[in-house]
């Protein structure tokens, strides 16, 4: 992956994670807290590839064990949003 797609990656998770984050303080609900994780972990991805792409655990690199992590959290988030969703519709 080039090293721009990787700042410009990490930028828009940081935007979304800011925004997310505010957005979750302001209206004190704890769905936002699986976004702002999913996007901390992403943002968090991204910037120790480009600061430190050789630090390793079990042999993987550890980028890519928090970009692991980001998609049980996105798992989570996506099965929140459409739980909200599917109880909105029945209101």
């Amino acid at each position: 992956m080039d090293e721009w797609l990787s700042w410009a990656l990490m930028l828009l998770f940081g935007a979304h994670l800011a925004g997310f984050a505010v957005l979750g303080w302001r209206r004190r609900e704890w769905y936002y807290l699986a976004l702002v994780l999913t996007f901390g972990v992403l943002t968090g991805s991204f910037a120790l590839r480009l600061v430190a792409p050789d630090l390793e655990s079990g042999g993987v690199p550890l980028y890519l064990w928090l970009r692991y992590a980001a998609w049980g959290a996105a798992a989570v988030s996506i099965s929140w949003t459409a739980l909200r969703m599917q109880q909105r519709r029945r209101n």
